[in-house]
């Protein structure tokens, strides 16, 4: 958005978001992210957003999705409970996992999306350039299979505390022949 509150798009096709998510996957995968490897997603909605749940889904990753509208106590449970091994996010969040990293001693796959400030790990632009071949990037991902988990996405816990549902990759693949 601009200072006048007008919006600019980006318009990618299926085949660009393949291509960038592969090169994605391949740098999580070189970064050291295996099957079933807990990464939290906490990137605003973007094209990002988009590119990194399907690269971390691609590298065998377990995309974990916690509503930041649940409050700060509901999200700290939700991360106590997942013990992720990293998070993958925008410099606030980042630095209140490193304000907060007795709680999560395991989070050592961290990837920023922006600017990364005083603490180690990769950003999004770092796992690019890592992996410019797509062609090459595809060809490394390691192979899921259907009962491997994929994503933890937690309820909003409106009628209780939130709870983490478990998918795997095939209930997504599932989805996905449904709708062709």
């Amino acid at each position: 958005w601009d200072a006048q509150g007008h919006g600019s798009y980006r318009l990618w096709s299926l085949r660009q978001l393949d291509k960038e998510s592969d090169r994605l996957a391949a740098g999580l995968v070189r970064m050291g992210v295996r099957p079933g490897t807990r990464l939290v997603l906490f990137v605003r909605l973007s094209w990002e957003f988009v590119t990194l749940t399907f690269g971390i889904l691609k590298a065998g990753g377990v995309v974990v999705l916690i509503d930041p509208g649940m409050g700060r106590t509901n999200i700290f449970e939700c991360l106590r409970e997942v013990q992720p091994d990293g998070f993958v996010a925008i410099p606030l969040v980042q630095a209140v996992r490193l304000w907060k990293r007795r709680l999560f001693p395991q989070a050592k796959l961290n990837v920023t999306v922006g600017r990364r400030w005083f603490w180690g790990g990769r950003t999004y632009r770092q796992l690019l350039s890592g992996v410019p071949d797509p062609e090459a990037a595809a060809a490394s991902l390691p192979v899921v299979q259907p009962g491997d988990p994929a994503a933890i996405i937690f309820t909003s816990g409106s009628t209780g505390p939130p709870k983490g549902v478990l998918y795997e990759h095939g209930m997504f693949q599932a989805q996905v022949d449904m709708i062709r």
